[in-house]
């Protein structure tokens, strides 16, 4: 049997215009399809790097704080009268140290002239030298906190972050200045910004507008090195000049999106970014699968248009009207039916693929923007949501809650002497046992590198009571030796409480629990202390 394309026939001119509306079709799918998903995504994408940017400056935030608070109590009790019997400060300085390392590399004393005095290690390892050149003694000598220009450090020679406030007397005279220093690799200083990961080939940069610095990033080799000369890169200039938020810009030649939050606490602020090649790669990849697919089905539609069309357009159309529905928000996003194990059936499973794989990788990235990576407990940020929503209950209900702050006792020398893997394994533990002390429906959180905090909700007279109940079973938990590594390791907890009503604030419940927290550690630990 002969066959010869007849132009002239209806048959042949429907498949020709059934092939062009397929083709332009295809190309339409694939330009307004891939224009609509790279916006999504660009949008998606932008929440998730505003999210992680936000969490980190907030967690570098809380670092800052946490020292500049360490900083001011211990000057507010140093022993000005020691200052000329370096033995007993140096002592002095020591025991503060040893109760709170949140300066990894010490505290030391500087004379009205720039001189240390002391230092809270043994053997001093600054003894003699002269800081009067520093900027933080120079604002702190005034009378003000400083925070100094990220160096290499004069006497330990590694890249350090210095704080420093003034040491006054009874009269407000400024008798010398006390000094806190950080190394910007400490475990316990901006740990976040380093362990984050923004996607394969993103990164974080911290930078400081006033020293116009690098001051930590994913990239080490950026640390401490110059930030772009005005006028070189004028996204980063918005940014110096005060721009937060999500931007687009171009380095090195890579257009990528950038993500910008502040760091309250110091003026520094933090840029999550990520080249949107990397990005835009699931649309690319939905393009690339559209043309390849549409490829495969324009031989299989001339024959389904002579032989079996209206059985396949059937299901076709079915779907189509299913996916406008979706689209539209008529109905949930879901599989689309597949009515036969045809060629529109199997392009129907893959588009149900595709969208069970969008549909699982948003559930992830919401899940880690609101869960600890290594634990898999709420972080921060779901714990607020969860404090406004226990509050909400206790003002509608007349209720109370209870926020318990726990810290580690020992877990340092674990993650020193271990290594940090031993020291995610053990707060992995530490998460399951405080996990199984608990009702369902309280919350255990994550807030930090080896802080927990417990929210007990819809408590009544008996609040006080059952948080102490809990507080118990928390310190039971450890009473069982943890195992590292084949040797059997003590860690104990210090746990603060507060107690709070629905007109109480989330911050002000944490923070008050938190300094309950630092009285129970003043008592040598294990134990709870009640918020005063």
């Amino acid at each position: 049997m002969n066959f010869r394309l007849n132009f002239n026939s209806l048959t042949t001119r429907m498949m020709l215009l059934g092939v062009v509306f397929l083709i332009a079709g295809a190309l339409g799918r694939v330009f307004l399809l891939t224009d609509y998903l790279r916006d999504d995504v660009t949008k998606l994408a932008s929440d998730q790097l505003l999210t992680i940017a936000n969490y980190v400056a907030q967690d570098v935030n809380h670092d800052i704080l946490e020292r500049r608070d360490l900083l001011t109590r211990v000057a507010l009790r140093l022993p000005l009268a020691l200052l000329n019997n370096q033995q007993q400060m140096q002592q002095w300085l020591a025991e503060r140290q040893e109760m709170n390392p949140l300066f990894a590399l010490g505290m030391f004393v500087l004379s009205a002239e720039g001189v240390v005095l002391t230092d809270s290690s043994a053997p001093a390892d600054r003894g003699g030298l002269s800081y009067a050149d520093r900027d933080y003694f120079q604002q702190a000598i005034k009378g003000e906190f400083a925070i100094g220009r990220p160096v290499i450090g004069r006497a330990v020679k590694v890249p350090v972050l210095p704080m420093a406030i003034p040491l006054r007397d009874a009269a407000g005279k400024i008798m010398g200045v006390l000094v806190g220093i950080s190394p910007l690799d400490s475990p316990n200083f901006m740990g976040t910004l380093r362990a984050a990961q923004v996607g394969s080939t993103g990164g974080l940069l911290l930078i400081s507008p006033r020293d116009k610095l690098f001051i930590a990033a994913s990239d080490r080799n950026l640390v401490l090195t110059a930030t772009p000369n005005e006028g070189e890169h004028p996204q980063h200039d918005q940014a110096m000049q005060g721009f937060r938020g999500v931007a687009v810009s171009v380095r090195s030649g890579i257009e990528e999106l950038a993500a910008i939050a502040s760091v309250p606490a110091s003026g520094w602020f933090v840029v999550a970014r990520l080249p949107s090649s990397e990005a835009y790669a699931p649309v690319t990849s939905i393009r690339r699968y559209v043309l390849k697919s549409t490829a495969i089905i324009l031989p299989i539609f001339l024959l389904v248009m002579v032989l079996v069309m209206r059985r396949v357009m059937r299901p076709l159309m079915n779907s189509a009207h299913h996916a406008d529905r979706m689209t539209l928000g008529e109905i949930p996003l879901e599989p689309l039916p597949v009515v036969l194990n045809d060629e529109v059936g199997h392009l129907t499973a893959a588009f149900n693929r595709l969208l069970a794989k969008l549909l699982e990788s948003r559930a992830k990235l919401d899940h880690m923007a609101h869960h600890d990576t290594l634990t898999g407990l709420p972080n921060r940020w779901l714990l607020a949501d969860r404090m406004k929503l226990a509050l909400a209950r206790a003002q509608r209900n007349e209720g109370q809650i209870a926020t318990l702050f726990l810290d580690l006792d020992g877990f340092k020398p674990i993650n020193d002497g271990f290594g940090h893997e031993a020291g995610d394994t053990c707060l992995r533990e530490v998460a399951r046992r405080l996990s199984e002390a608990l009702r369902s429906e309280d919350t255990l959180a994550r807030v930090g590198g080896d802080e927990f905090v417990i929210l007990l909700s819809d408590l009544r007279e008996d609040a006080r009571d059952s948080a102490e109940m809990v507080a118990n079973k928390c310190l039971a938990v450890f009473e069982q030796p943890f195992l590292i590594n084949d040797q059997s390791c003590r860690l104990g907890t210090s746990i603060g409480i507060a107690l709070g009503d629905g007109r109480c604030l989330p911050e002000a419940l944490l923070s008050a629990a938190d300094h309950a927290m630092y009285q129970a550690k003043k008592m040598q630990g294990g134990r709870f202390c009640w918020a005063a």
